[in-house]
């Protein structure tokens, strides 16, 4: 009773939601809140007000140290029958497990509740990715509950809810504390201070049922006090199940909870009676995972040591210590045994790894490298290799490489040259990741020249390939292929099919860039050969590939459907890493189409992961960088666009330099600099040049142009640059319309007459391009120009973003985490003029969510952050 006061609101948009559900329109309730607000005791009372014979699936993630891969899938297979159980022990191919899961949800409505995803593994929130881009066509309300206020900058489900906020499908449902009249109403006539109570409590449902519950006998300071009162008017039978409970974890096995308390059935009948533990299908669970976690840290280090030994050896004698091997490797660290955990971490990182559950892989490897000291230096190197894979596959490069230099200077030690050359190209591989590119190229070098001194096999076979990447990302394409088909020449008869692979990825990517149509059409057979083959990783980095070049030539229709099926790829396979550099060029392709709302966004979503690559990070902040300078912002521009050169200065990639360089002259000629804007553009023009790269030579030659330099002639540059630089504005902005490039074909009629250059202010107009639209207004006006599109009010323009006084003061309240309620509330607005503020906001700030605009204002220096 108490969680559920104040809580009408949402069991409303709940029911709603469930109506659409079961009329055949699926739709996603996304229910958060902080510890103890009572999301799971909501739902629990929405499903007992449904019919009864209507389909409910329960899972849940837990708080192990490393979750196990579709935890809450398992938890509901017993509900689903029909071989569930057998399917998800085989191993199934995950996109068939997908689809088995998606039309279980097809077949009738159905609440399908995934509890405290906050905790969800990684295959885990790619079955909630999967099944949330699809649930439209189901008759599933699928319900998320999670803690918000623990999902820090870094955090993956952040990742998740900014795919699925955007879905029409989806309602979100944040659970407010109770308000203090609520607080009096729940103490009644008890003798408690209702208001010392709501400030100690701060509302939450929780800590306020806790302290009522534990009798009233004065106010704990803390809920640890409170939760621990209540455990200790058990028995010691049961204060001792309820420890070993809680070392077991949030949902228990009654057998093995008996076996590791050495406690009878009587003392379990204690913990439930007494509302501490809570029957739920065949196991125990903890009514809240806060009392789980309050009971676990008043346990002695030494007595949490000894139930996880006991619990670590009830699970090795049971049926499945062969199939939970994370639940074993937490247990084995939870007991200190060193010997447990170099037998369970690194198999149960295998294991996550072959279930593309990669980040808990790298965990659990990390986990084995902990207690890893001692073992023999060559077993310490696989697993530091190992571990360091599973970074590179999440974007965790730094991490990656400081475990592959560890690994060689094993190999040195042990005096094995052809270990040492592959962790060398291994190394020169994350350093050109990490944009590195001088260091790569030196490191590439010395791999080649250890491995040439010995029998050629399949470490040259990866250093050659290595050493073709190298060229790519240099725009060395002739080069680039020569090493490729070396590397393929050596690692087919070494069968090292996934060098082979990987080799004839860095050729097609080459051969786009000189024949578009046919290297598009090479990495797309060999993505279908990686994918059939099982090497998920290459056909990801082949749809990385795709993408990524398409956009840069200016091919958005293809970049556009390379980007749509490799981000759905990446998430499918748990390659954060592709996932991330495609959504970069994806922001690159958005800024070019004009749709710069999309473009900030998208660009926001990688920047907002602090580890992510410096190749993904450059090409995201040169988008978003350009985005503020187009808009006016150029504070915030050129904040995005110093940190974009800094990372770049490493590497000599036109791909991030050249990128990176244009934007910087767009935004000094925007901002009136022009001998800057000409100085930005002269630091890499002669190196695109050289490389004849048609469209970096081509936009830099564009703004050394406007600068005051002379029209470059080359006729190989891109069409449309070369056609403004000529002069001829009619069929450059022509050439720019059939590309789809709005803001650059207003650029060209700018130049044009009188008529051309107010369709030009339209454009810009509309686009919210500031600065061009003034310098364009000035200059129609100064000529006489009547009739001229309707101009934003000056007081407005001022501010960041283009915000009315108001609508910043709304905007820091949504950074305070504010709902529209609160908001009306506070600035003493009705809630209906608070929901016209916000969607203003995100309309003018070009996002789709709440939380992406607040991550946006966050970073602008009006508001004290910094790119």
């Amino acid at each position: 009773m108490v969680l559920l006061l104040e809580r009408e609101a949402c069991l409303q948009e709940l029911a709603a939601a469930w109506q659409a559900a079961a009329a055949g329109a699926g739709r996603i309730a996304l229910v958060s809140g902080e510890a103890g607000l009572g999301k799971t005791t909501l739902v629990e009372h929405f499903a007992r007000g449904l019919p009864p014979a209507t389909r409910v699936l329960w899972g849940a993630s837990d708080a192990l140290f490393t979750p196990r891969p579709l935890g809450p899938l398992h938890d509901m297979a017993a509900q689903l029958g029909g071989g569930w159980p057998d399917r998800l022990s085989a191993d199934s191919n995950r996109t068939t497990l997908f689809g088995a899961f998606l039309a279980e949800l097809q077949q009738r409505p159905a609440l399908v509740v995934f509890e405290d995803v906050h905790w969800a593994d990684e295959p885990t929130l790619d079955l909630l990715r999967y099944a949330g881009r699809r649930i439209s066509r189901t008759q599933a309300l699928l319900v998320l509950t999670y803690r918000d206020d623990e999902l820090g900058p870094r955090h993956p489900l952040r990742l998740v809810l900014g795919d699925l906020v955007t879905l029409p499908a989806a309602r979100r449902i944040p659970l407010p504390p109770l308000s203090e009249s609520a607080v009096r109403a729940l103490v009644g006539e008890r003798r408690l201070d209702s208001a010392d109570l709501y400030r100690q409590t701060g509302g939450n449902p929780f800590f306020v049922g806790e302290v009522l519950s534990s009798g009233g006998s004065g106010i704990p300071a803390t809920v640890r006090e409170a939760v621990l009162a209540r455990a200790a008017r058990l028995t010691e039978a049961g204060q001792a199940l309820l420890a070993a409970a809680a070392v077991c974890g949030l949902r228990i096995e009654p057998a093995l909870l008996v076996e590791v308390a050495g406690a009878d059935a009587q003392a379990a009948d204690e913990c439930l009676a007494a509302g501490i533990l809570l029957p739920q299908g065949d196991l125990l669970a903890f009514r809240h995972e806060l009392i789980r976690q309050t009971v676990l840290a008043s346990l002695s280090p030494q007595r949490r040591q000894t139930l996880h030994q006991s619990v670590l050896k009830a699970l090795r004698a049971g049926p499945d210590s062969s199939v939970d091997l994370a639940r074993l490797a937490h247990h084995a660290e939870g007991a200190g045994d060193r010997e447990a955990v170099l037998a369970y971490a690194p198999a149960a990182a295998r294991q996550a790894s072959g279930a593309n559950a990669h980040r808990a892989a790298a965990d659990l490897y990390a986990l084995a490298l902990r207690y890893a000291d001692d073992l023999p230096p060559a077993e310490r190197a696989q697993l530091l290799g190992a571990y360091a894979d599973e970074c590179n596959s999440i974007d965790q490069r730094a991490e990656g490489l400081a475990a592959r230099q560890q690994a060689l200077t094993l190999w040195q030690a042990l005096g094995d040259p052809l270990k040492q050359g592959e962790c060398l190209a291994n190394m020169a591989f994350l350093l050109n990741g990490l944009g590195r590119t001088t260091e790569a190229q030196q490191v590439c070098r010395q791999a080649l020249e250890l491995l040439e001194a010995h029998s050629p096999g399949r470490e040259l076979a990866l250093a050659y390939r290595v050493k073709s990447g190298l060229h790519m990302l240099t725009q060395d394409y002739r080069a680039a292929i020569e090493w490729g088909e070396k590397a393929i020449a050596l690692a087919e008869p070494a069968r090292a099919r996934h060098l082979v692979l990987a080799a004839r990825n860095t050729i097609g990517s080459s051969w786009a860039h000189l024949d578009f149509a046919q290297g598009c059409q090479y990495l797309e057979d060999n993505l279908a050969a990686a994918h059939e083959a099982g090497f998920y990783t290459l056909a990801a980095h082949a749809y990385a590939n795709l993408s990524s070049v398409s956009s840069e030539l200016y091919r958005f229709p293809q970049a556009e459907a390379y980007a749509r099926d490799g981000l759905a790829y990446a998430a499918e396979y748990g390659l954060e890493r592709f996932r991330l550099y495609i959504l970069a060029w994806q922001a690159v392709t958005h800024l070019r189409l004009g749709r710069w709302r999309e473009a900030a966004e998208t660009a926001a979503l990688v920047l907002q992961r602090p580890s992510v690559s410096v190749t993904s990070r450059v090409t995201a902040l040169a988008a978003l960088g350009c985005v503020y300078a187009r808009q006016g912002e150029a504070e915030a521009g050129w904040a995005a666009l110093d940190e974009a050169l800094e990372l770049a200065r490493h590497t000599t990639s036109l791909h991030r330099t050249a990128l990176v360089r244009a934007a910087r002259a767009e935004a000094a000629w925007l901002g009136g600099d022009g001998e800057r804007a000409r100085e930005e553009a002269n630091a890499v023009f002669e190196a695109a040049v050289t490389k004849q790269h048609a469209w970096f030579a081509g936009e830099l030659a564009y703004w050394r142009w406007r600068a005051g330099a002379d029209g470059e002639r080359y006729g190989w540059l891109a069409a449309p640059y070369a056609l403004q630089v000529a002069g001829d504005w009619r069929a450059a902005a022509e050439a720019w319309e059939r590309l789809g490039c709005a803001y650059e074909r207003a650029r060209a009629l700018a130049e044009g007459g009188a008529a051309a250059q107010v369709t030009a202010l339209e454009i810009f107009e509309r686009l919210g391009a500031r600065p061009a639209a003034d310098t364009l207004r000035a200059a129609l006006k100064a000529a006489g120009a009547a009739r001229l599109p309707r101009q934003p009010r000056a007081s407005t323009r001022e501010n960041p973003f283009g915000l009315t006084h108001r609508q910043l003061d709304i905007l820091a309240l949504l950074m305070a985490g504010l709902t529209n309620v609160e908001i009306a509330k506070r600035l003493q607005i009705s809630p209906k003029t608070a929901d016209h503020h916000v969607s203003a906001i995100l309309e003018r700030l070009s996002v789709h969510s709440r939380e992406a605009a607040a991550e946006l204002a966050r970073r602008h220096p009006h508001f004290g952050g910094q790119v």
